[in-house]
């Protein structure tokens, strides 16, 4: 499932409950239409009525970014896939215009945490646009620098989970070959200037495509889901499975240490498979919710906490007729601001 990000009011309840280390973050993912569908001002209150602390935008919305200004809520604004190709001809001084005129001019610098790159171009983007991903990042890190803010600001590229060509056991975790030419120079570029690794992740996927493979408890983190034992380490869920895979293909490229984001995850509620299902998709926000704020990282690294990005936050209608399109089902909250997923709020015993 193509995803384009982040997921439940489960979530944001749940995060007035409870108190996350200083290492763990949950995000919002913000669809690009959301100023046509809530007014930016209504938006952002539900934000900080819920204790969300962090966004991401997959492309500058003038609205929203206005709205989120003076607010403290951190912000990742997206590079449209289409904007690569001048951002990487253009130079240093086009990432520099680039910033000011569609990020800076609207959102408190001190607000801007991440510029995503692109959104799974491997996966959706031209293959021409695809060389362009690094040199882009390259340049607008060098505008960064001229501004000061390349201390503050990471920038990565968010990639579909599908980069993987062997996820399990994760010690196995390798790179499919067809990535490896975006892959190994992005991986140069974020251990150079500290950024994450960025995944797209959609488990329901990987159930669907192959439901005997793994228990569906497994993908919802119950706690009698049957471990994966793993050369002495032993995973619950697939959350930890999936980014403990990516260290491991990152390692076996020759780079350690880089962290991984998650920036976009969820379940559907509705559609044609009868793995969704409103109580599995509350199942699975809470549990990601619940693993991200316990700050204690995933079994390869146990002392990293987890940053990861709920898709999206806005469910789409229910009306349309496509019952196929899982991605039209996967939001938190319904336009009115209701939550669209019932979720046991509280930390799991």
């Amino acid at each position: 499932m193509t995803k384009k990000p982040c997921s439940s009011l489960a979530l944001l309840l749940l995060l007035l409950l409870l108190v996350p280390r200083a290492d763990a973050t949950i995000g919002m993912c913000v669809p690009s239409a959301a100023a046509q569908l809530v007014a930016p001002a209504v938006l952002v209150n539900l934000l900080k009525a819920h204790s969300i602390s962090m966004v991401r935008l997959l492309a500058p919305v003038p609205g929203i970014l206005t709205a989120l200004k003076g607010t403290g809520i951190l912000a990742m604004v997206g590079v449209a896939n289409n904007h690569i190709v001048p951002l990487s001809l253009g130079g240093q001084e086009a990432a520099l215009r680039w910033l000011k005129m569609h990020v800076l001019a609207f959102l408190d610098p001190k607000q801007l945490r991440y510029l995503g790159v692109g959104n799974e171009v491997l996966h959706v983007a031209d293959a021409l646009v695809i060389p362009h991903v690094v040199p882009a990042m390259n340049n607008l890190h060098k505008a960064l620098q001229q501004l000061g803010l390349d201390g503050a600001v990471k920038i990565s590229s968010p990639l579909a989970s599908n980069i993987l060509g062997v996820s399990m056991p994760p010690s196995s975790g390798a790179f499919t070959p067809l990535s490896l030419p975006l892959v190994r120079p992005m991986l140069k570029f974020l251990q150079d200037t500290g950024s994450p690794l960025m995944v797209n992740t959609y488990p329901f996927q990987t159930f669907t495509q192959n439901p005997l493979n793994q228990a569906l408890n497994f993908f919802l983190f119950h706690q009698n889901a049957p471990p994966v034992k793993d050369n002495g380490r032993s995973y619950t869920n697939i959350l930890d499975a999936t980014v403990d895979a990516l260290v491991a293909a990152m390692e076996r490229e020759g780079f350690s240490g880089i962290p991984v984001s998650v920036t976009g995850t969820g379940w559907p509620m509705q559609g044609n498979n009868k793995a969704a299902t409103p109580a599995n998709a509350a199942a699975f926000v809470q549990g990601v919710v619940q693993r991200a704020l316990e700050g204690t990282g995933t079994p390869k690294r146990p002392k990293q906490g987890m940053e990861v990005f709920l898709s999206d936050m806005f469910n789409h209608q229910n009306n349309s007729g496509n019952e196929t399109n899982h991605e039209m089902h996967l939001g938190v909250f319904n336009l009115d601001g209701t939550p669209a997923v019932n979720v046991t709020f509280g930390r799991a015993h």
